[in-house]
């Protein structure tokens, strides 16, 4: 996963304490959630399989970075990244967006763009790396980033 790639050299250069937050989506909003409730039988089990991914994430990209802690919040994921952030005053918040554009985006929402939108400190934001690999096929992209002019046949 692209965002787990930014961690581990800011992990090296600061050496940073890192945080792997997972929210449950308590309206159950999320792509692939249901409606959990906080305090149900549902959420526990929902709490331990998130817990049991963290741990898989942590061994499979993290494993070089000291002291990872793990934190599960039940709530509306963008405002309990930036409350817990707040309250264990964070430095970066790194997030992985989704890479959906236009109609999806705007009937779904972003979680990463309402982070940064309301987060008081810096918001790194990493698209997933399939969408990377399309950006950088795109033939434009030279033109895009003014690397190029733009001639018209």
């Amino acid at each position: 996963m692209a965002t787990f790639e930014y961690a581990t050299p800011i992990f090296k250069l600061n050496g940073a304490q890192i945080y792997l937050l997972h929210v449950l989506d308590e309206n159950g909003l999320g792509r692939k959630s249901k409606s959990v409730k906080c305090l149900n039988q549902n959420s526990r089990d929902a709490t331990n399989y998130a817990l049991k991914q963290l741990n898989i994430l942590e061994n499979r990209y993290l494993s070089k970075c000291g002291e990872i802690k793990k934190v599960i919040r039940c709530g509306e994921p963008y405002k309990e990244i930036v409350r817990f952030a707040n309250e264990n005053k964070i430095d970066l918040i790194l997030i992985s967006t989704h890479g959906r554009t236009g109609i999806l985006r705007a009937l779904m929402g972003s979680v990463a763009e309402k982070v940064g939108r309301y987060a008081s400190v810096p918001v790194l934001t990493v698209k997933p790396d399939k969408v990377q690999i399309k950006l950088m096929e795109q033939e434009d992209i030279d033109e895009q980033l003014h690397l190029k002019p733009n001639i018209k046949k």
